[in-house]
């Protein structure tokens, strides 16, 4: 064990003696009285009355039974529920379960006060309590009824805190999605998508259609629905839909596996219906959260696409062609137009940028196909029309690649070999099926000889790759340390059986962190 295991392990351990310091020093003085009752009553009280002797004998007893309850109910807190059961499952335990155990060792105190200190028989105890608690029970059956819920919810366990789940109502747009942020006696508690809390009476909730999204596992799936014009093929759609979902995939908050897909759904009176399916873990981000990322990328994917969602419309054609027309990568016509709105022509006059286009040689890959290698001889840029490329490099401390960037549509990039004369210095592969142009270097020089400032946006490109290349070689060895760090020790079978029950009896306060969640592998 290292020495900030060891201190802080002696600091909870300070913290949890701390807690019984004064249930202690209260079950000491109340002790110590009991023991000299008779040697106060006659040194203190022997002029008092008869009731102040006997209040004092009684309270005495009384406080005796009180403290000990206290204390008791303490060390179970302490050593059972935050100590023992804790360590082994390595969650805090909720309210729940300690809330219980506490009513249930002050019940018998009374019990036992009233039985000796009183001197009342333990059957009339029992049968007056079970008429108050018949007339209790009535008057408090929604209370009883929250309680009783509460305990089997945890029993059940459906849902755990850190949870996020829907929950159903009469109308679809009255269902309520949110994450558990507590569990308690009579009430859930919920942290809605607009960061307000929701209290839901257990009766309520144990009556209601739930959905978990992280059961069975901690991620779950997300549909957005685009409609797009009939006159796009429908490979070119969905080659720049999954650019725009999969420039989002991090492994994080929308994951890379399992990964994202396109699928044609139906056909509809406006266009063709593609569906986008993604995959999130609510404990990274919110399911609005994640939608409004992924529908802002896809658009910004079909702009730069030259291509618009498809509304619904009627038009009235007075003559062939004369509709609304999609702009076509593969007419020649709307090439320029297409590419215009990217950062290579932006700042261009229409005239250099038709001539840089006409200079361009098109290239046509298949996701997972490698466009040019690390080490490769170059001079050429390339322009990214449609789909997404991905950039890595080979580092010799790591085996494998480390990842530099993602390359979106409308996107350069390969100015470095050609300004510098040197190898490519990353290896570029589809991700999606893409399509980039190629811009010799004749025509770039040239164009870079008249304009000033292409030139400076070049030389401004080569510094930020090589940066970013910089950049992921230190994240490359960062995780190189990490990885040949010392592991932990291995818990023995006998203890991960009973950490697993413990895990599963009383789940986490917290929502499951990254590597509880990789560990499982997706749907």
């Amino acid at each position: 064990m290292s020495e900030d295991e060891h201190k802080e392990t002696r600091s909870s351990g300070i913290n949890s003696l701390g807690r019984l310091w004064g249930p202690v020093v209260v079950f000491m003085v109340f002790l110590a009285t009991l023991l000299s009752r008779e040697e106060l009553v006659t040194r203190f009280l022997s002029s008092a009355s008869l009731v102040a002797r006997n209040g004092f004998v009684y309270g005495v007893q009384v406080g005796m039974w009180a403290s000990t309850a206290f204390l008791v109910q303490r060390m179970v807190t302490v050593f059972l529920w935050d100590g023992l059961i804790t360590g082994i499952s390595g969650r805090p335990v909720p309210r729940l379960p300690k809330d219980v155990t506490g009513i249930l060792i002050f019940f018998l105190a009374t019990v036992g006060m009233l039985a000796t200190v009183f001197d009342q028989s333990v059957t009339g105890i029992w049968a007056t309590s079970g008429i108050l608690s018949v007339i209790i029970g009535f008057a408090l059956r929604d209370v009883i009824l929250d309680v009783f819920i509460g305990l089997a919810m945890h029993v059940e366990r459906s849902f755990r805190i850190g949870d996020w789940v829907m929950l159903h109502q009469n109308r679809v747009e009255t269902h309520i999605i949110g994450q558990i942020i507590e569990i308690n006696w009579r009430t859930t508690r919920l942290r809605t998508t607009s960061n307000n809390m929701v209290v839901i009476p257990n009766s309520r909730l144990g009556e209601t259609i739930l959905t978990n999204y992280m059961q069975p596992k901690p991620h779950f799936r997300i549909d957005l629905h685009f409609v797009l014009d009939y006159s796009i093929p429908p490979n070119r759609a969905i080659r720049i839909l999954m650019a725009g979902v999969r420039s989002l995939a991090d492994g994080e908050r929308i994951l890379e596996d399992p990964e994202p897909e396109v699928r044609m759904e139906e056909t509809t009176l406006d266009g063709q219906s593609y569906e986008v399916r993604f995959f999130i873990l609510p404990v990274n981000i919110s399911p609005n959260e994640s939608k409004h990322f992924v529908n802002k990328s896809i658009l910004e994917h079909l702009a730069r696409a030259g291509v618009t969602p498809s509304t619904s419309k009627e038009e009235i054609l007075l003559s062939q062609g004369s509709g609304h027309r999609q702009l076509d990568l593969d007419d020649d016509s709307d090439l320029y137009t297409i590419l215009a709105e990217s950062e290579l022509l932006r700042d261009l006059t229409e005239e250099e940028g038709v001539e840089l286009v006409g200079a361009m040689q098109r290239h046509d890959l298949t996701a997972g196909e490698i466009l040019y290698q690390q080490g490769a001889a170059g001079d050429s840029l390339y322009l990214l029309a449609e789909g997404l490329l991905t950039s890595f490099i080979s580092v010799a401390s790591e085996e494998g690649e480390a990842k530099v960037e993602q390359i979106e549509s409308g996107r350069h990039f390969g100015e470095s070999s050609l300004l510098t004369g040197k190898t490519r210095s990353s290896t570029v592969a589809a991700v999606t099926d893409v399509v980039v142009f190629e811009a010799p270097k004749e025509a770039v020089l040239e164009l870079a000889r008249r304009r000033g400032d292409f030139l400076a946006m070049l030389n401004r490109n080569v510094a930020l790759s090589a940066e970013r290349i910089h950049r992921s070689k230190v994240a490359a060895s960062k995780r190189k340390k990490r990885t040949t760090a010392p592991k932990k020790k291995k818990s023995s079978g006998v203890t991960k059986v009973i950490q697993t029950f413990f895990t599963d009896l009383f789940p986490s306060n917290e929502p499951e962190t990254q590597t509880d969640q990789t560990q499982q592998k997706a749907t």
